[in-house]
């Protein structure tokens, strides 16, 4: 596979029957490496986010010694 100039950027996430075993962690973790092994030239930091309330992928971030650098909160109106 040909290394990238730029890192991927998405937005992972797991279907709610398949929640709570721990796949959020896997897809990090890969997405993780693919953005280390793919991305030329190697980044010195990799930088994941995500919403204060959103404790699943919060779980996963702290998992893969992802560090808070930052706090989000998205406020929106019905």
């Amino acid at each position: 596979m040909a290394r990238r100039p730029h890192p991927r950027r998405g937005y992972p996430g797991v279907l709610p029957a398949h929640r709570g075993h721990g796949y959020a962690t896997d897809i990090l973790a890969e997405i993780t490496r693919l953005v280390a092994t793919d991305t030329t030239p190697a980044p010195a930091h990799i930088r994941a986010d995500t919403d204060l309330t959103n404790t699943p992928m919060s779980t996963a971030l702290t998992r893969l010694h992802y560090h808070n650098t930052t706090r989000r909160l998205i406020l929106s109106t019905p």
